[in-house]
């Protein structure tokens, strides 16, 4: 290389220079391919930061969905402990009925025993009664134009708790009167107007109260096949404040009639009964209100049904439902269909019983079968056979005896085709029924809606000595309010035993009683107002007529 150095120093410059720029070159090249690597690797790096904090990202979200989740989780498992308490409180309470009902049953020849000597010797000399005292308090004028302030089915349409007095009625199409009667100082009157627009025209659209067991009011009003109309006091034993209209449990209350509160017990809450459907395709529903939690729930099926019956539909209509001092809750009712022909009689037919010992869970007949829910024309048991087309009269009355057997009256033909009032009861062993007025004249229950009719439906109350008292109104006294008067054990109807209740006639209206006040005093207080009654609920002019509380007390004819 020297010696080429020394002999050729151009050409070894040239060649020095060519390899010194291609190295240079080749070094820049490679720098640059580094620089582009470096960059890639950084560029890489970058993603890879990002989708490392992507990942960060959703892994936080995925903790906070997991939080929410965990948070959901505890709130369902305290709902779902809550849940499993009130199961098991059922559990208990249905245990517990179930025990007293197995006992009851076991016993049963035993208290037929007891029965029998009671029959024996509970026979009371054949006396009426007579009026000891009579109590009016005025409340004012109020619609009178038709019997929606007075029908029979109101339940409640005047009722005591503690030491007070509740009632409601119509005062116009636009005001609910709500009264609160003052016991111990008969002349203390509170009044709260509800105001609204109320369809009045029809009859069925009346009011219902309920108390509670903390003495909170309940009101249910303006029902006929229309969406629940409820609300509730604000405050226990006070009118003076309301809720808004609610919603119970917003099932099956999209068409309600006949709303029916059932006043709680020692050993059963306040109850409400209705029909969802219309009248001879219809349901009976039962809802319940928890006092703890403040709320209302529905039972699991409806109790009576003729909605889905075959090859034609029926619907059942009760009497006032009672629950007797053993906690057991009698139910008492008929069937009606569709009309037979153009004639349009009403077919309603049968008298029909249903027994609960577990506060409406389940059911049994009056010679203790088991019912399969929701019963039907087909499996209900009839305790009296009233072919169709009898003027069977619908939604009438009950009572229950202090042995625990039921009484119902109600009206029906005679063999002469007389509507004649009737009484039936049962006596532990056997229905037994009888006649227990002497009508002259013939009427029909024929077409729709509510009938101006020359009698009206029976009130029974039964006192501490299992004798029987019915209220009714009739033509044949003036339509004023009668009672009759009927001695146990044998009941046995005479005309004699009749006096007038209150000295002036109520048109067409019908007996509206406190059953818990008598049942606490044995005092009668009647809710009394003239109604006139259109035939088949047609609009007629506006009338307005006084509403009282007549407070009547009893002793036996000749006792000073």
């Amino acid at each position: 290389m020297a010696l080429y150095k020394n002999n050729y120093p151009n050409v070894y410059q040239s060649v020095f220079t060519f390899n010194y720029k291609y190295k240079k070159e080749s070094t820049e090249k490679a720098l640059e391919e580094e620089r582009e690597k470096k960059q890639d690797i950084t560029k890489a790096l970058e993603e890879e930061r990002e989708k490392k904090q992507d990942i960060t990202k959703a892994l936080e979200e995925e903790r906070g969905k997991k939080q929410d989740i965990a948070k959901a989780l505890e709130k369902q498992k305290i709902i779902t402990k809550n849940t499993q308490n009130k199961l098991k409180q059922f559990e208990v309470i249905s245990l517990s009925e179930s025990i007293l009902k197995k006992k009851i049953l076991f016993n049963s020849k035993q208290i037929s025993i007891l029965k029998q000597q009671y029959r024996n010797h509970h026979c009371h000399l054949n006396m009426t009664k007579k009026i000891a005292k009579q109590h009016i308090v005025n409340l004012g004028k109020a619609w009178a134009a038709n019997t929606i302030n007075t029908v029979i089915f109101r339940h409640h349409g005047i009722v005591t708790r503690e030491n007070y007095q509740y009632t409601a009625f119509y005062l116009n199409e636009q005001t609910i009167k709500i009264i609160r009667r003052d016991l111990i100082d008969s002349k203390k009157l509170d009044i709260y107007e509800l105001n609204g627009s109320y369809n009045l025209n029809d009859a069925h659209n009346s009011i219902s109260l309920g108390v509670d067991q903390k003495g909170y009011i309940h009101i249910s009003y303006d029902h006929h096949g229309s969406k629940l109309h409820y609300r509730k006091s604000l405050k226990p034993f006070e009118i003076s404040q309301w809720t808004d209209e609610l919603a119970m449990t917003n099932q099956n209350e999209e068409n309600v009639t006949y709303p029916t509160f059932i006043s709680p017990s020692e050993t059963s809450p306040l109850m409400l009964m209705y029909r969802s459907g219309i009248w001879k395709k219809g349901s009976t529903f039962l809802k319940y209100y928890d006092e703890a939690l403040e709320k209302w729930f529905d039972y699991p099926k409806p109790i009576l049904s003729g909605s889905h019956q075959q090859p034609w539909t029926s619907n059942a209509y009760w009497n006032h439902p009672v629950i007797d001092s053993y906690g057991c809750l009698h139910l008492s009712y008929c069937w009606r269909t569709d009309y037979l022909d153009d004639n349009q009689l009403i077919n309603n037919m049968n008298i029909n019983y249903a027994k609960s010992y577990d506060n409406g869970y389940s059911w049994l007949t009056s010679k203790n079968m088991n019912y399969k829910l929701p019963i039907t024309q087909t499996i209900s048991e009839v305790v009296w056979a009233i072919p169709s087309q009898s003027n069977l009269i619908n939604q009438t009355s009950m009572a229950i005896d202090s042995l625990g057997n039921p009484h119902i009256v109600y009206y029906s033909n005679d063999k002469n085709g007389i509507p004649q009032l009737q009484h039936l009861w049962f006596n532990d062993e056997e229905w037994k029924r009888d006649f227990i007025s002497e009508r002259k004249e013939p009427f029909i229950l024929s077409g729709g809606g509510t009938l101006e009719l020359p009698i009206s439906r029976p009130e029974i109350l039964i006192d501490r000595d299992d004798n029987v008292y019915v209220i009714y109104r009739s033509k044949e006294t003036d339509n004023k309010l009668i009672l009759l008067y009927l001695n146990a054990p044998a009941y046995k109807f005479t005309e004699g035993d009749t006096i007038i209740l209150y000295d002036e006639p109520v048109g067409q209206s019908e007996p509206i009683i406190d059953r818990d006040r008598w049942e606490k005093e044995n005092i009668l207080s009647l809710l009394v107002q003239y109604n006139l009654q259109p035939n088949g609920d047609m609009q007629t002019k506006e009338i307005f007529r006084d509403v009282k509380i007549v407070d009547i007390e009893f002793r036996d004819k000749g006792e000073e």
